[in-house]
């Protein structure tokens, strides 16, 4: 059963032991429209009661919020909003033992224009947003952007005289505002609202929240366990179908542009190679770092390109290298969360190295190029690069998601989102530039699980090292990966792993400052 309520003005109060107890029957009685919660006199005796108690214990709304808040946006507009009706709540700390046995929740702001959806659904769940918009009729629902909270969130300290929030009033007023509750927490009591608030849990009665109730439509659920299924080719996506139909996409860096034009230049010198890389001296500090680190053995001082070139590193690693950071330094992500861009780069520094390692220890017979199998792992995520800046409320949201939730998968949450994942999105920016095969199947292909296709073998060890550095929180990489499999593939032994990873991990201090460069 879904419970879609309209935010309403109607407050009840109650403040007196004298309150008319028939009153508040007759006024809960409308619930009668809700499948299986018809309640008896007695039941409805009994439910007044608790709740004047439950409001005589309690601090009022309105001085729960002005002390507690802590101006998080999510947690304020929630708090705000249980205020306005007159809804009795409690500020619970995230680590108190009596949290552990209660039911979470999770809650996200929807907009279009109809107006503002607010979601409740099982903290353990995933919101399946293209069933949401299905149940409901409104097929352009998106999520609200962090501005468009923000400016809700700093219009609320305006207040009338009744100690209300005009701005919440004048926002229910002129569009509504729809509060969606999935089927699976309309049976619950007491739940716990998880916000963007850490340290703090909104407790709430669902019964409680049966006062904003104008009208209820019944049937559905828009949440669903977090169950991995397989990664389809073609998927029905709606962030995919507006990449294909943005007219201009994002056009190749210029620096990125001339290197990948030099790859292809029979003619092309180490002098024409540091000409252009010399123009950029975050990629000329980071060729410099990755030369004397001990990845490569070099016993000397290396103090310019030419000689990281040409005495260490070799032509193909910095073309390929100096080409994967100019293309992702050419987009921004956000500063903070587990999508943030030190955290992009943290991830694409390491498991470039470790690919390049493992590569290493492969049979010569079998060991593909090290500098293409290095940039296949450094743009490996490219594809989150290219959601975060064309879909940044979207992806927003996404980085919102997982920050309060880190254990939660990745690719299972944005085929939720969006039908998708950044594999498909990265694929299709990456073929519109006509990159080589090999990078483009990986960025497609690294959390396809059993892969057999072609370039299989980067796909193979891109996998092989997101698992190896999952045990360093390096990496978004999925846990149903063979890893046993995926060593008999590259032909190596556990011990081969374990050096290589051993390796990389000594070289922690180079490849941090790497990253860091990466993302001034």
């Amino acid at each position: 059963m879904i419970i879609v309520f309209i935010f309403s003005t109607l407050h009840l109060v109650l403040t007196t032991l004298n309150e008319d107890v028939t009153l508040n029957a007759l006024f809960f009685s409308n619930l009668s429209n809700i499948e299986n919660s018809l309640l008896n006199s007695s039941q409805l005796f009994l439910f007044s009661i608790k709740k004047f108690y439950r409001l005589s214990i309690e601090h009022t709304p309105s001085k729960n919020f002005e002390s507690h808040t802590k101006y998080m946006i999510l947690s304020s507009i929630i708090q705000a909003l249980l205020c306005n009706h007159d809804v009795p709540y409690r500020l619970i700390d995230s680590n108190d033992p009596q949290s552990l046995t209660q039911t979470y929740a999770s809650v996200s702001f929807l907009k279009d224009s109809s107006g503002i959806v607010m979601a409740i659904y099982d903290n353990a769940n995933q919101l399946d947003l293209l069933t949401l918009k299905g149940l409901i009729g409104r097929t352009e629902l998106r999520f609200m952007s962090i501005k468009e909270l923000e400016n809700i969130r700093q219009s609320i300290g305006h207040k009338n005289t009744a100690g209300k929030n005009i701005a919440l009033f004048e926002i229910q007023d002129k569009n509504g505002i729809q509060l969606i509750i999935d089927e699976p927490m309309s049976n619950k009591d007491n739940i716990m609202l998880v916000t963007d608030n850490p340290s703090e849990r909104i407790q709430i009665d669902i019964w409680d929240m049966q006062i904003m109730i104008e009208n209820a439509l019944i049937g559905g659920i828009f949440s669903h366990p977090n169950q991995r299924t397989p990664l389809a080719n073609d998927m029905n996506s709606n962030l995919l179908e507006q990449l294909k139909g943005i007219e201009q996409l994002p056009v190749m860096p210029t620096i990125a542009s001339d290197l990948l034009q030099l790859q292809s230049n029979p003619d092309a010198t180490v002098d024409d190679m540091v000409r252009i890389i010399s123009n950029d001296p975050a990629l000329t500090v980071q060729t410099l770092r990755y030369a004397n680190s001990a990845l490569f053995g070099f016993s000397g001082q290396i103090n310019n390109l030419h000689d990281a070139i040409f005495r260490v590193l070799g032509y193909e690693t910095v073309l390929y290298m100096s080409f994967g950071a100019a293309l992702g330094r050419a987009f921004k992500l956000p500063q903070s969360g587990r999508l943030s861009m030190n955290t992009f780069w943290k991830e694409a520094t390491y498991r470039a190295a470790l690919c390049q390692q493992l590569a290493l220890r492969m049979p010569p017979h079998f060991r593909p190029p090290t500098s293409m199998v290095y940039i296949t792992g450094l743009l490996h995520n490219i594809g989150l690069v290219i959601m975060g800046n064309l879909f940044k409320t979207e992806f927003d949201w996404l980085n919102k998601m997982l920050s309060s939730r880190p254990e939660q998968s990745l690719i299972i949450t944005e085929q939720n989102l969006f039908g998708c994942t950044h594999c498909t999105i990265g694929q299709h920016l990456m073929q519109h530039w006509n990159m080589p095969e090999e990078i483009t199947l990986v960025v497609a292909k690294h959390h396809t699980s059993q892969y057999s296709g072609n370039q299989a073998t980067y796909v193979w060890l891109a996998q092989l090292a997101g698992s190896a550095l999952l045990q360093h929180g390096l990496s978004d990489s999925d846990d149903d990966m063979n890893v046993e499999e995926l060593q008999h593939q590259l032909e190596l032994t556990e011990n081969d792993v374990e050096e290589a990873l051993a390796a990389v991990m000594g070289e922690n201090s180079a490849l941090d400052a790497m990253a860091d460069s990466l993302c001034a």
